[in-house]
């Protein structure tokens, strides 16, 4: 880096074949939250629970999204433009476990296998650059897309929890998965 001079936010790609993963730039921060509060891009399955614009761009303001116990990064195409978010959360405050969570906005992008590269490339991220020793994601029962995308991203099916999550006025069992860092060690 030259002195005085930023390094442009492309430089702090996670970068895949397809996508790449990066933070958000401030200058996209209201279109992201118009996309992750759009009720009818959440689908059956995901909360339908919106985020406060102005505590999400007070957070933003404070740390970009990116702070100890959680990280949240835009899927984007090979144009750069923004088709998801994915982040990864602390578990429990006793562990260093992390839960990944992750949404692809345009239905133009299902199943083309995009949040699959988006899991893989955060998981190989999060081993490879923290010490942690366990990746999860839980999914509602019948989520059978999400459930894809764990079992093709590695994860092991570990249980259920019974109505763990609160979707469209129901509450909803859901499946856990779950990626050791000897699990990830041995297929790499």
């Amino acid at each position: 880096m030259v002195s005085g001079i930023i390094k442009p936010l492309q430089s702090s790609l996670i970068k895949g074949k397809e996508i790449n993963l990066r933070h958000i730039d401030s200058s996209e921060i209201d279109k992201v939250l118009r996309l992750m509060n759009d009720v009818e891009l959440k689908g059956d399955f995901a909360r339908t629970l919106m985020k406060s614009p102005i505590k999400l761009k007070r957070e933003f303001e404070l740390n970009g999204l990116c702070s100890e116990s959680s990280e949240t990064l835009v899927i984007v195409n090979q144009s750069n433009q923004v088709v998801g978010t994915i982040g990864h959360f602390l578990t429990m405050p006793y562990s260093t476990a992390r839960e990944l969570g992750f949404s692809i906005f345009d239905s133009n992008n299902h199943r083309k296998g995009v949040a699959t590269e988006a899991v893989k490339l955060l998981t190989k991220y999060l081993f490879q650059s923290q010490p942690i020793n366990r990746v999860q994601i839980c999914m509602p029962v019948n989520h059978e897309a999400c459930e894809k995308v764990a079992i093709n991203s590695g994860f092991i099916k570990e249980g259920v929890l019974r109505e763990s999550i609160f979707v469209n006025g129901k509450y909803l069992d859901t499946c856990m998965y779950s990626m050791l860092r000897s699990d990830f060690e041995n297929n790499t």
